[in-house]
């Protein structure tokens, strides 16, 4: 489980290092791509979370690119539920075509978007106590909000770093929030890093407390939040 957990908070900060940039754009509609829309209210059952129930009250989604508050919800019974907003204001929004990687078809350039991959916690005297992550031993999810449809596909593999580094992306994002599957496998040969919104089930809510095993909630918070999107670090 400790394992479990520093590599869900560490996938974001590793791709961050990895990759270039570039751009690329197509008029494809990709309307064949499976989606992971939803209507932007999460209810969550966190794994054990009832143990921490004397502990958290305050759940906050922030966005990726700049750290403001999406919105805010309550812990309750080993979970939280939280809403997040219809619609954003554009001057929160940023360019998929400006962040987008090499062998990236972006099918609308004009597409903006926001991300939250991180919620943080908070105690009863407004401390921040851990984050909370949605994902797997090798998924990370990041919840996106488009502001119009768009197809994401293509990639790349780089082998400069003395392994195999391949991106593939499969991403149909309709407008609104949506679900943005990130995998990240080992191979004999490196590493394969890929996006979907082909809805993988199975997965679980995790929490990262403050100072487990050394692993603190204001890293967890830096790694998570204060690097660029999903995209930008998988390469788009």
């Amino acid at each position: 489980m400790k394992k479990l957990l520093k590599k869900l908070a560490l996938l974001p900060l590793f791709c961050g290092l990895v990759l270039t940039s570039a751009c690329s754009n197509d008029d494809e509609n990709g309307n064949d791509i499976p989606t992971s829309w939803f209507d932007g209210t999460i209810t969550a059952t966190v794994v054990n979370g009832n143990d921490y129930n004397d502990l958290i009250r305050r759940i906050v989604a922030l966005c990726v690119e700049n750290n403001e508050e999406i919105a805010s919800g309550t812990w309750l019974n080993g979970g939280f539920s939280i809403t997040l907003p219809a619609t954003l204001p554009n001057d929160m929004l940023f360019s998929l075509y400006e962040e987008a990687g090499a062998g990236v078809i972006i099918s609308n350039r004009d597409a903006k978007i926001i991300e939250t991959v991180a919620f943080l916690a908070f105690d009863s005297e407004g401390h921040n106590v851990g984050v909370l992550i949605y994902g797997d031993l090798e998924i990370m999810v990041a919840f996106t909000y488009a502001d119009r449809d768009v197809t994401v596909t293509g990639g790349f593999t780089n082998d400069d770093f003395g392994f195999s580094f391949s991106v593939t992306h499969n991403v149909s994002l309709k407008r609104g929030w949506n679900k943005v599957f990130g995998t990240e496998r080992t191979t004999e040969t490196g590493i394969e890093v890929s996006t979907s919104t082909q809805p993988i089930n199975g997965l679980r809510w995790h929490f990262v407390e403050e100072n487990y095993d050394g692993f603190s909630a204001p890293m967890a918070t830096k790694n998570t939040t204060q690097s660029r999107s999903i995209f930008s670090r998988l390469g788009i």
